[in-house]
């Protein structure tokens, strides 16, 4: 009976909503969506050839992606154990390398590959191709001097062809085709600033801002780490676009440069607070909150991620990960690193919420932008929105801190750090927890390693130009009262830096951005002011997000 009584309710007011589809339409969407992305979409990469890479180049092309392919004429080899100077590549061991890819991969243009759990084909992004004109081998060991390799070809995703591969399946009614990310798009039409960088042909898709930044209340600084395409650039372009149906509000950018030696990397927490890593360690193992192992899932980089199992029962209403990590002798911080981003799932579910205040969504929204953001972050947290983190001390789960929101289209790297007081368990365990079926999380690591002194330079905007051709650099220029307001689906703004010259170290690039977005909805229908008023209890948009899923379950039964 309970369940009946929900689902009637859910029919009364999702059917007075502005949606173009009928909601038994995009309920099985939803559903399709999510069945075939567990079976694997078309992702796409490219070759980016590099002639006559210098040392610094070649190890910040090559040791990021740890699996190289030597070629010296017709012939190929694995190195590994690689090591590099300033004049030479060497390898602790040099062996055939035959594995062949199914597929011709196109020197011009995108390839497609396969990341599904059966037959993954995502090692093809971890290789580096050097191709040389000399290779002496001493013994088992190999040494390549640098002035010998010709050119380097590097496997990198191409997310504008794939997200156009998905496009073109929902276009053309393809249902195996579908994706979470289009049913975000075209369906649930939230979401916050898209960042495109220029790499000189083209302007790829780099990630979102203050994501979950929908009340001025939430207004907050954001850190986005960008792509450097080139060591000697120097003219930086980035693209801020509105692609969905909201009013979004920018009231800073700025890039934060850092110049670093090669054995080390820069994260920047969103306290703003840069962090050097330098012995970044996997998980020994890794369970989820119902015990099993999902270790593998979380060792690399890829297109494997962990995401919440949903079944046709009733489930837990929150999800997680833990974490076991070894513990050295002595350190008195963790570093935690992951690589994760929400997903469509709770932006869909957001979306649905929303909408049960029909004709009172206006003044409910109105009362939202006067309310303060403790209050409005606290009820984010107490409904498991963000990715919680918790360390073992002494058999028990102590909260440390929290991961921000951090958008549905793309996985993005992100660090805290955690404290040690010699309490903790050996290993180290911690805990990542969340609403069920809210993030996806890609990797996990740590690292112990104390923070080193680097190069950190602000460089403000040099120009901003709307599509219309209006000059909107000092509204993004200072953190104040003037907004670049995009409240249209297509304004856009190219965004140009004049980067430092170029030094002899690695060079790591974070986006420095602060906003809030508005979201536009226009439900109709009579609200039930005494079921809204129930979400004020901590974990009720939980137990709410359980009940549409299993809805949808029947539906799909039906």
């Amino acid at each position: 009976m309970k369940t009946r009584l929900v689902q009637n309710r859910w029919r009364i007011r999702t059917t007075t909503t502005n949606w173009s589809l009928p909601m038994k339409t995009i309920s099985w969407i939803l559903i399709l969506a999510m069945i075939h992305l567990s079976q694997g979409c078309m992702y796409y990469f490219r070759v980016r050839s590099i002639p006559n890479p210098s040392s610094q180049k070649l190890y910040e092309e090559t040791f990021l992606k740890k699996t190289f392919v030597i070629h010296l004429e017709d012939k190929s080899w694995l190195l590994t154990g690689a090591d590099l100077t300033e004049t030479t590549l060497t390898g602790s061991s040099l062996r055939e390398y035959n594995v062949e890819f199914p597929r011709t991969i196109k020197k011009h243009g995108s390839t497609r590959y396969k990341p599904g759990k059966s037959h993954n084909e995502s090692y093809i992004l971890k290789e580096v191709h050097i191709y040389v004109t000399e290779l002496e081998k001493q013994g088992v060991r190999a040494v390549i001097p640098l002035n010998a390799i010709e050119k380097i070809e590097i496997h990198e995703k191409n997310p504008n062809a794939t997200a156009a591969s998905w496009i073109a399946g929902f276009i053309g009614g393809t249902i195996a085709t579908f994706s979470i990310i289009i049913i975000i798009a075209l369906l649930t039409k939230t979401s916050c600033p898209f960042i495109y960088v220029y790499d000189g042909e083209e302007f790829q898709f780099a990630g979102e801002i203050y994501s979950g930044s929908v009340q001025p209340g939430l207004e907050r600084h954001d850190y986005l780490k960008l792509p450097v395409f080139r060591l000697e650039q120097v003219a930086y372009q980035i693209k801020i676009t509105n692609e969905m149906q909201e009013i979004q509000h920018t009231n800073l950018m700025e890039l934060w440069v850092f110049d670093h030696p090669y054995n080390q990397k820069i994260w920047v927490d969103k306290y703003g607070v840069p962090h050097t890593v330098s012995k970044l360690t996997s998980a020994v193992r890794a369970t989820n909150l119902a015990g099993e192992d999902v270790t593998d899932l979380l060792k690399h980089k890829d297109e494997r991620f962990y995401a919440s199992s949903e079944t046709k029962e009733a489930f837990a209403l929150t999800d997680g990960i833990i974490l076991e990590f070894p513990m050295p002798q002595t350190s008195n911080i963790a570093k935690l690193i992951i690589n994760a981003k929400n997903s469509s799932v709770l932006d869909h579910m957001v979306g649905r919420f929303q909408n049960l205040f029909g004709d009172a969504w206006h003044k409910w929204d109105k009362k939202q932008r006067k309310a303060s953001g403790d209050h409005l972050k606290n009820w984010m947290l107490s409904q498991n929105i963000p990715l919680s983190v918790y360390v073992e001390r002494n058999g028990e789960w102590h909260k440390a801190d929290y991961f921000e929101v951090a958008g549905p289209m793309t996985m993005k790297e992100d660090i805290l750090t955690l404290a040690l007081d010699g309490s903790e368990t050996d290993p180290l365990r911690v805990k990542l927890e969340y609403g069920n079926l809210f993030w996806e999380i890609d990797y996990a690591g740590i690292d112990y390693s104390e923070n080193v002194a680097v190069k950190k330079e602000i460089v403000a905007i040099a120009s901003a130009i709307d599509e219309k051709g209006k000059d909107v650099t000092k509204k993004l220029s200072h953190d104040d009262k003037k907004y670049y307001v995009q409240p249209n689906v297509g304004n856009n703004a190219i965004v140009a830096f004049n980067l430092p010259e170029p030094t002899n170290e690695i060079r790591t690039v974070y986006l420095h951005s602060k906003g809030w977005y508005r979201v536009l909805r226009n439900p109709t229908g009579k609200p039930d002011r005494e079921y809204l008023e129930s979400f004020r209890e901590p974990g009720r948009f939980n137990q709410f997000v359980n009940e549409q899923i299993q809805i949808m379950n029947q539906i799909n039964e039906n």
